[in-house]
């Protein structure tokens, strides 16, 4: 009796484990990549150091990326502003940052087949920011019912 109660829970602990190693696997929701993509909220990144850790996630180098120097949450608060029209037609839910935030503008200088070799160009600046919301979805936390989905521009 004892044997099985050990062997039934024994296999519900490595069921567990096999459910929470494959929701780890899965890509990141629109607005995690937006995270990983554009925010940075410690001091001033050296690019190559900040799209080093960028790019592992597609294996290749992107020629341009900026990091904006706030929160998550502070970005999630702009998808509270009045909605104004995209630059970029795909989406239609952007709003301009109420106040400008220091940004790190990450420009491929050398490029390289494998994606860690790559380097680029640091420029700083403060500035104000659009960017697109989308509704959270399932994956994403039920904190924010909104959530950044794409840095439309700077300026």
């Amino acid at each position: 009796m004892g044997l099985k109660l050990l062997e039934s829970r024994l296999c519900l602990l490595l069921l567990l484990g096999l459910v929470l190693m494959l929701a780890s696997c899965q890509p990141p929701t629109p607005s995690q990549w937006f995270e990983i993509q554009h925010i940075y909220n410690r001091a001033y990144p050296r690019c190559n150091d900040a799209m080093r850790h960028r790019n592992r996630f597609t294996r290749h180098c992107k020629d341009k990326n900026t990091f904006l120097h706030t929160s998550f949450a502070s970005v999630v608060g702009v998808c509270g502003n009045r909605n104004i029209p995209c630059r970029n037609r795909r989406y239609r839910n952007c709003h301009n940052s109420p106040y400008r935030v220091s940004i790190t503008f990450c420009n491929l200088t050398t490029p390289a087949r494998i994606y860690t070799q790559c380097r680029y160009q640091t420029t700083r600046s403060r500035k104000f920011y659009t960017v697109g919301c989308d509704p959270r979805t399932p994956r994403d936390s039920p904190m924010y019912p909104v959530v950044p989905v794409h840095l439309d521009r700077i300026f």
